[in-house]
């Protein structure tokens, strides 16, 4: 599993060379990517999960190491003021001979920014877990550059060892070091040399059946993440590009007021979501939010997701 991984990794070198090493450079954030994504996107993608050799992943786990409490009028617009839970996670991908983390969990102190002084649930066991779930995992993919998903990386008491199997991108790092969400996730650029940091312009395979897809909107370094495992079931782990499924099925965005307080680009996000809707629909792809609590509950009821980490 490891040589498969590196070999991956190799072939990101050999494109980027030592633009990965390099300081973040200390300019503007890159603005958004608003275009639409090509019509053979999906079919890009699937060949692009084949090119580095080796066995696909069997399963797929996750865990919920804490909770927000919102209601569906703060994460959809036009939602009621019933309550909806946003679960906190982290995703396990699972090889034959090794594992790859999806995001990584957060400490306490970080998770207390995201309750807005309310004291909501936090399982300090959990997120334990998921520390020694990194430390194993032979890869560590980030979906974007907000607290909840990366600091479990850079505020871990292993970060020095999470970093150098950790791969960010070049506007997750920008982000980080110029505008981070919150200062106890600030990183500067001599500490951005100890990960993997690469850039792409469209879609990087970065292990057998996975590849990164940038999809700039919520954050300047958002990306989405495609898995295919070897029953051939297709994953689409959409980071926060919609809270809840049902920004993807009712082709909403977040509140108007959420969108200005997050600071998102929503024409990006409109496109974002229009072609995730069609693969949804169309070519049967399972598509994963980070925070639909009721919808990761069912989807571990129906045997799709396991609930513990390997």
């Amino acid at each position: 599993m490891r040589a498969v991984l590196c070999a991956g990794l190799f072939s990101v070198f050999l494109l980027f060379g030592e633009q990965n090493a390099t300081a973040v450079e200390t300019d503007t954030l890159v603005p958004y990517e608003s275009e639409l994504y090509p019509e053979d996107l999906l079919q890009r993608v699937r060949e692009a999960a084949q090119t580095i050799p080796g066995e696909l992943p069997q399963s797929i786990n996750f865990v919920k190491f804490a909770e927000s409490h919102r209601t569906y009028a703060a994460v959809i617009e036009g939602g009621s003021e019933d309550p909806f839970i946003s679960a906190r996670t982290a995703f396990q991908v699972v090889y034959p001979k090794g594992t790859i983390m999806l995001d990584s969990g957060m400490d306490e102190e970080v998770h207390r920014f995201y309750g807005f002084g309310r004291d909501e649930p936090y399982w300090q066991n959990v997120n334990d877990e998921i520390q020694a779930a990194l430390r194993r995992a032979q890869l560590i993919l980030i979906t974007h550059e907000h607290g909840d998903h990366i600091a479990g990386v850079i505020r871990s008491d292993y970060r020095n060892e999470l970093a150098t199997k950790t791969i960010l991108t070049k506007n997750q790092v920008r982000t980080l070091n110029l505008a981070p969400q919150l200062p106890e996730i600030m990183l500067t650029p001599e500490r951005a040399r100890d990960y993997i940091v690469v850039d792409y312009e469209l879609l990087l395979p970065v292990a057998p059946g996975i590849v990164l897809i940038k999809a700039s909107g919520h954050t300047h370094g958002h990306q989405m993440i495609y898995v295919r495992i070897q029953d051939d079931t297709e994953f689409l782990f959409i980071g926060d590009i919609g809270w809840t499924l049902d920004n993807i099925t009712e082709q909403k965005l977040r509140p108007a007021a959420t969108i200005a307080r997050v600071r998102e680009d929503p024409q990006a996000l409109t496109h974002q979501i229009a072609w995730i809707k069609d693969v949804m629909d169309n070519d049967d792809v399972i598509v994963i939010p980070a925070h639909d609590d009721e919808l990761l509950l069912g989807f571990a009821a129906d045997g799709i997701l396991g609930t513990s980490l390997e």
